[in-house]
């Protein structure tokens, strides 16, 4: 047939050009509209995949020697020669793009390549190969003109040859694209990881490192760096890849990991992949943990606070120490059930196990008989958390009644060396932390003398280093932690904590502030500057508000560096409208909340799906604000949320018109807020359309969304959001 005589004669350009891209491949520049041919290779990989199957197949069981059998077996063979020769061409561009390298991609290019040329000679020489065998039969099939298809036993070897070819290139691109032994893993024997103990287990390698493994490095591994990402190891996470880093811990959303993770399944840039096993809850849940708490490396999940959510999450994935065995009951749930409150959780240590955990926070709510309560379950106490706690020596006498302690945590509590003799109690103690603390060096030579102690952190207690080395010479089977030298190194404080939820200035509201370190000063501002250490109010009591204010608060004191500065908006409103009209549907996510919202003085915060908010997308916000009685209207504030890695940014314009009437509108101010240059963490504010007083009935507030994301956002070119949660006029 004519056909086939073209289609053999094409392969030998064909071949030679793949040999040429194989050889040449350092120098070989894709222009743009080759990389398209380039992508099709996931495509079009099955088709020569399926035929060389079907070919050997129908040598090896259908073959029987006649022309017509030996006609499918040619036809199967050349359409698997072409294919194979392009797919391999196509392969071959689309590893030039950045993010495919590595040992895997060598071996399945190679592979590849040998597949495509194997066809590629089978085809050229089927009617030679085997003619110096003994048996007549094959010599008269040949001279026949019928091809070495016509021999099932040479064309059976042939045919299995490419198979197992295919069969290997198949492997290692399945490597690159799904992960280590992605194809072969079924018939050959996993490396079983024994089940760690959460008492052993590291939160990274034992916690957070498989779920990367499963989910994330099939595509972001050393062979094929999507994105130029690699997160096999700490420092490519740490790196991130060519769109910036994984995450920002200061950021309300953690960053971009978290904000492509929890993308509709549809986005593009949702991770992992639609077509890729998704995260479970769970999952997503200890990698929203890990990287909000640090994120953590070098950690033993044990160190964690017993209320930790990361903490929780592992008790609930990994197995309990086997050689921990408690010889107590569990303690009666009703009991446990009562002991938990608002400031103390009374926890199991790990699934289905006796032993519970202790934590105490909100030291301002700290009472010593909230100690003598936990009686009633000492004997299944096994750890205690009283970091930054007015513990002092008296409730010390209570603790060592909690024989079974393994882990205490007394970190800036006001014990001293008086209370010494009730910790030498605890006989089964095996962590200890007196970090912050006014213990002395003799002290921690007794404390040594714990036969079962074998970690014991003192940060911050002024220890002489000279007295340490001393006791980590004596004592070599204590690991004694301590830290950073406050000599040598401030610590910084945390922010000061504004315990008022309300916003909104509607009679004098009292705003008190808190800090738990001993000793801070908090300073103030109310006009949105940021505080010094040096001229700003002092906070000493309850500071009153009438009127709107910006609150800005920093915590300093002597020889640690100041806090990061705590911010909040109040607002007041002199006019409240008497009804609302919406000009522009919100976004159909918000339909089912009521546009009444913007004037029902309810502030919302961080979390805009409570109830509180009204999204404006495809739309602007256009509303009609009517008033019963004409008012004297001087500027219009718009309470507003600005997430950026949600797309949620400042509108670009706001306009406020007014007048007496629907007809007699006219434009009372206009602003353009300023737009964001990076990525930044989520915040809450609002901003005040200034204008001439002027006597209103009606008033329309226009927000407009952003029309285009800029060039940096991660989904550049893309609409924006405007969010509302309240609108005040004064």
């Amino acid at each position: 047939m004519r056909w086939k005589t073209a289609i053999g004669a094409s392969l030998i350009p064909l071949n030679i050009l793949l040999l040429f891209f194989l050889v040449f491949e350092g120098r070989l520049v894709v222009p743009s509209w080759l990389q398209v041919f380039g992508r099709m290779h996931p495509l079009a990989l099955h088709f020569p995949i399926v035929l060389v199957v079907l070919y050997a197949l129908w040598v090896l069981f259908t073959l029987r020697g006649t022309r017509a059998d030996t006609e499918v077996a040619d036809i199967l063979l050349l359409s698997a020669a072409l294919t194979a020769v392009l797919t391999a061409l196509m392969g071959l561009l689309l590893s030039k793009e950045p993010g495919y390298e590595g040992a895997e991609l060598s071996w399945h290019k190679w592979t590849g390549t040998a597949v495509a040329l194997g066809l590629f000679f089978l085809w050229q020489f089927r009617g030679r190969l085997g003619s110096r065998g003994s048996s007549k039969s094959i010599n008269n099939a040949l001279q026949n003109g019928n091809g070495l298809g016509s021999h099932p036993l040479i064309s059976g070897l042939f045919a299995l040859g490419i198979l197992v070819l295919t069969v290997l290139a198949g492997h290692f691109g399945g490597d690159i694209t799904h992960g280590q032994n992605f194809v072969l893993g079924p018939v050959m024997p996993d490396k079983v990881k024994p089940m760690v103990a959460m008492e052993d287990a590291m939160v990274y390698k034992d916690l957070v490192a498989p779920i990367l493994e499963t989910k994330c490095l099939g595509c972001h591994n050393s062979n094929k760096a999507k994105g130029g990402l690699i997160m096999e190891t700490r420092e490519g996470l740490l790196k991130g890849g060519r769109d910036g880093k994984l995450w920002d811990t200061t950021e309300l959303g953690l960053g971009m990991m978290m904000a492509r993770i929890h993308l509709p399944p549809d986005e593009k840039k949702h991770m992992p992949p639609a077509a890729k096993p998704q995260l479970t809850d769970e999952e997503s849940a200890v990698l929203y943990n890990w990287i909000k708490s640090g994120p953590l490396f070098e950690k033993k999940i044990m160190e964690l606070s017993p209320s930790d959510t990361l903490r929780l999450l592992a008790a609930s994935i990994l197995k309990p120490a086997e050689g921990e065995k408690y010889d107590f009951a569990a303690a009666d749930e009703k009991k446990v059930q009562v002991l938990n409150t608002n400031y103390r959780a009374v926890t199991p240590l790990a699934k289905g196990s006796p032993a519970l955990a202790v934590d105490f926070y909100g030291a301002a709510f700290f009472r010593p008989e909230q100690l003598k309560e936990l009686d009633a379950v000492k004997t299944q106490i096994v750890e205690l958390n009283l970091d930054k706690m007015p513990v002092d020596d008296k409730g010390l006498a209570t603790i060592a009644g909690f024989t079974n302690l393994r882990v205490l945590n007394l970190s800036f509590s006001k014990i001293t060396s008086a209370g010494i003799p009730d910790l030498l109690r605890l006989g089964k103690l095996k962590s200890l932390s007196l970090s912050g603390t006014a213990v002395k060096a003799a002290d921690i030579r007794r404390l040594a003398s714990l036969k079962e102690l074998r970690n014991l952190y003192i940060w911050n207690t002024g220890i002489d280093a000279g007295e340490l080395t001393s006791v980590r010479h004596d004592y070599g089977g204590l690991a004694v932690s301590t830290g950073f030298r406050a000599d040598t190194v401030h610590t910084k404080l945390n922010s000061p904590i504004l315990e008022n939820e309300e916003r909104i200035v509607i009679v004098p509201l009292n705003i008190s502030l808190k800090h738990y370190v001993p000793g801070a000063t908090i300073r103030y501002t109310l006009d949105g500057t940021e505080p010094d250490s040096l001229t700003s109010p002092v906070y000493s009591g309850p500071v009153v508000l009438s009127n709107r204010a910006a609150l800005k608060a920093k915590a300093f004191k002597k020889g640690w560096l100041g806090s990061e500065v705590t911010s909040a908006d109040f607002y007041s409103e002199k006019y409240r409208p008497d009804s609302l009209l919406m000009l522009q549907p919100v976004d159909s996510n918000y339909m089912k909340y009521k546009p009444k919202i913007l004037i029902d003085l309810q502030k919302g915060d961080l979390n805009y799906n409570n109830g509180k908010w009204l999204g404006f997308h495809k739309n602007k916000m256009e509303c009609l604000l009517f008033f019963n009685e004409p008012v004297k209207a001087g500027d219009v504030t718009v309470s507003a949320v600005v997430d950026i890695n949600n797309d949620v940014m400042p509108p670009t314009t706001l306009e406020v018109w007014g007048g007496s009437g629907k007809g007699s509108l006219r434009l009372l101010g206009r602003i353009s807020p300023e737009q964001p240059a990076k990525a930044q963490a989520g915040y809450l504010t609002g901003y005040k359309i200034k204008f001439n007083p002027t006597t209103v009935r009606i008033l329309k507030v226009v927000s407009i969304p952003v029309d285009k994301l800029p060039e940096w956002h991660i989904r550049k070119g893309k609409r924006g959001w405007v969010l509302v949660d309240e609108i005040f006029v004064n």
